[in-house]
This record gives C-alpha cells, sequence and structure tokens, in this order.
C-alpha cells in the first residue's frame, strides 16, 4: 500500500472521506499537536500509519506542511479556488461550523488561500465550484 499525505482545507470533505466510504484513510489533526508543543509526537504518529491506510489527511496549517517537509515527505495540498469563498461560507454554516471559525476563515480567506498557493514543495490540486475532495480520489489518483 503506498500512503498519500494529503493537506486539505477546511471544508473540502477529509471527515466525510474518513467516516462515510470505504476508503482507507485516517485524519490527523494538527491543531491538538501544535499548541501542547507535540510537534515530534504529530510526525510519529502520521509515520505509524504509513501503509496501513492509503491517505492521511491533515489540515493545511503552513507550520504543519513544513515539518513533514523538512522529512522529505511529499504532500498534495488540496485548496479551493480564491472565488469560492462564498459556497465555503454555506459549507461551514450547513455543517453547524462554530461563528468563531466561521469569522476566522472568512475574515483570513484570500490570505490563506494564496499563502497556499505559494507553497512550493507540494502538489497542488485545486476544487473548483461544487468539487470534494472524494471527486478527486474517486476520478484521479492524486
Amino acid at each position: 500500500m503506498n500512503t498519500q499525505i494529503i493537506a486539505a482545507f477546511c471544508g473540502t470533505g477529509k471527515t466525510y472521506v474518513c467516516e462515510n466510504t470505504n476508503i482507507k484513510s485516517i485524519e490527523i489533526e494538527y491543531w491538538k499537536y501544535k499548541d501542547n508543543g507535540l510537534q515530534k509526537k504529530y510526525i510519529k504518529d502520521i509515520e505509524t500509519q504509513f501503509g496501513k491506510v492509503d491517505y492521511i489527511f491533515i489540515s493545511t496549517d503552513p507550520d504543519g506542511l513544513k515539518l513533514l517537509n523538512k522529512k522529505g515527505y511529499n504532500i498534495t495540498l488540496v485548496y479551493p479556488k480564491n472565488e469560492l469563498r462564498n459556497e465555503y461560507l454555506d459549507r461551514y454554516i450547513d455543517r453547524d461550523s462554530p461563528y468563531d471559525f466561521i469569522g476566522t476563515f472568512m475574515k483570513h480567506w484570500h490570505i490563506w488561500i494564496n499563502e497556499l498557493k505559494e507553497q512550493k514543495y507540494c502538489t497542488h490540486v485545486i476544487l473548483d465550484k461544487g468539487e470534494y475532495l472524494l471527486n478527486k480520489i474517486q476520478f484521479e489518483k492524486l
């Protein structure tokens, strides 16, 4: 099994794939490690999944991406087109995301999407209107 690390933007469907499909995958949340100074454990927890799952889904947090890049791991970065801000606002509302989460994402939307575009060490997959991570996994081998 060739496990792939996929860093996907919030609202693209990481949790959906893990909880609602037969795709062998796991989601590992960087924020749980970052805030507690457990970056080495984050790397170790990812490494223990190699060969067990097809996909390891992580967030697009730049610090987490840099840690994995320093270790030499290939990362596929999945994020929406910049102009899809309102679509993602609707996604966050539909899934009952907390208001502070929604406000933060909407406030920083363009900044964060533009930062992702600048990541030179990742393979980029850009989602179009109405697309989710599942569309890319099923129809393209990321």
